[in-house]
């Protein structure tokens, strides 16, 4: 019926509180991006501001690299670090997230760039790639359409 899993394996990261993980695979190296969640234990919600990675050859050994980016990186942005996504693309790294605007109502997308998987990461545009003010096509007042970004890159064109 197959192996059994690891009983100590799950969760694979224990010395943090993470969210939202995204996967690249670089040069035979995982890098694990996550959102970083340091509210108290009787919290009614999640405090996040800031994003980490780990990476891991075998997926098993995963070692942190500490707060890669930050919602401070981003000077438009003002707290509450969701989720996010890292493509590389034309040998740099470029990582998509999800945080508040600061003067926009309701949420933003950014993006910051490296040029190592585990940077130094910078803001790419200075701005918000999406602004939740941005029409889709929803009602108003609807859900904010700015979590949770995937990026897709297929023959070299980068999709949001």
């Amino acid at each position: 019926m197959g192996e059994s899993p690891v009983p100590d394996g799950n969760p694979i990261i224990r010395s943090v509180d993470t969210s939202d993980p995204a996967v690249l695979v670089h040069d035979g190296v995982a890098y694990l991006y996550t959102g970083h969640d340091e509210a108290p234990e009787d919290a009614a919600r999640y405090v996040m501001r800031d994003w980490l990675c780990f990476s891991s050859t075998d997926l098993r050994t995963w070692t942190p690299h500490g707060p890669l980016l930050r919602v401070e990186d981003f000077a438009w942005a003002r707290d509450g670090a969701k989720a996010g996504c890292v493509v590389e693309r034309h040998g740099r790294f470029w990582w998509y997230v999800a945080t508040n605007h600061a003067t926009v109502p309701g949420g933003a997308i950014g993006v910051a760039v490296a040029d190592h998987p585990t940077g130094p990461f910078r803001d790419a545009l200075g701005q918000a790639l999406v602004t939740d003010d941005i029409p889709d096509g929803r009602v108003p007042d609807g859900p904010d359409h700015t979590n949770d970004p995937w990026v897709h890159v297929h023959d070299g064109q980068a999709r949001l």
